[in-house]
């Protein structure tokens, strides 16, 4: 029950509030195909389609949809939805993943002048191509600069170090590169040297996948085990969990929940397959009533 009150409050703290989401709107494509073995003439697999696809809309866009059931506005600063496009051909059965093709139309998007006065929170998803270059935005955004396999190594948090932020969220490999050490288990030293070193945030998450997440504010490191659940997809639980986290981080809730609500709803969405649906207050409060 103690749980459940804790959802009651942040739904009745976040209700009011006004959001600002930024950044590149990525289009996943899932075409379903079934393995049918090696080629005979090349090393290769051979898979053969079964004309089902598809589409879903993810990146900054999903994170503004995670949001909209739980505040009052959420706008969405991004490119167009046939720019950056990500095909998977996936099995049919399984779900793996036999090939992923990427497609990125623009590389340099246009300058952006962002005004952040109407909004309570502002959120940049900088997913590494190129929407978030550009942006001449003020000091005091939530801040999420992910590492993938087009840009490793190249979109590194440290590109904002400039900038002011209220939030900082990265998970485990790109905690890894910004110390230039590969981190098993990130121990509360690592995390406060992480907090240190090129963040200049007043709150750091990092996610640690299966291990759960940290939270620190520079002074105090706290740790919130996964939720146990009948895992579907991994992929976009990431982004859910940077969207709860700038919210919790606002409320400015003891350091001892902060990770409560992030973590409850990245469980929840790897319930389902990608991003095919968003977090709302109804599926979050029936997920708790099954894990808590």
């Amino acid at each position: 029950m103690k749980m459940l009150n804790l959802i009651d409050d942040f739904c009745n703290k976040v209700k009011d509030l006004r959001i600002l989401v930024i950044g590149e709107t990525i289009v996943d494509q899932f075409i379903a195909v079934e393995y049918e073995g090696q080629s005979m003439k090349s090393a290769c697999s051979s898979l053969k389609l079964n004309g089902k696809v598809e589409i879903q809309k993810g990146g900054a866009s999903i994170i503004a949809e995670h949001l909209l059931d739980f505040v009052k506005e959420v706008k969405l600063i991004s490119n167009s939805n046939n720019e950056i496009i990500k095909t998977r051909y996936v099995e049919t059965y399984n779900r793996q993943v036999h090939v992923e093709i990427n497609k990125f139309e623009i590389d340099n998007f246009p300058e952006i002048n962002i005004n952040t006065s109407d909004f309570d929170i502002v959120i940049v998803s900088d997913f590494g191509h190129n929407f978030c270059n550009n942006l001449n935005i003020p000091d005091g955004f939530c801040l999420m600069c992910q590492t993938n396999s087009n840009n490793f190594g190249f979109n590194r948090i440290s590109k904002w170090k400039n900038y002011s932020k209220k939030i900082v969220c990265i998970d485990k490999r790109e905690a890894s590169l910004q110390l230039n050490k590969r981190l098993n288990f990130i121990d509360d030293s690592e995390v406060l040297k992480l907090y240190n070193y090129e963040l200049n945030s007043d709150d750091l998450f990092i996610t640690l996948g299966k291990s759960g997440a940290i939270y620190t504010n520079g002074k105090i490191v706290c740790r919130q085990p996964i939720f146990n659940s009948q895992i579907v997809d991994t992929i976009g639980a990431g982004d859910t969990f940077f969207a709860f986290s700038c919210l919790a981080s606002y409320m400015k809730n003891s350091v001892e929940n902060i990770l409560f609500i992030p973590s409850l709803a990245a469980s929840l969405s790897t319930t389902w397959t990608c991003n095919a649906q968003a977090v709302t207050k109804n599926k979050l409060y029936e997920y708790a009533n099954k894990v808590l």
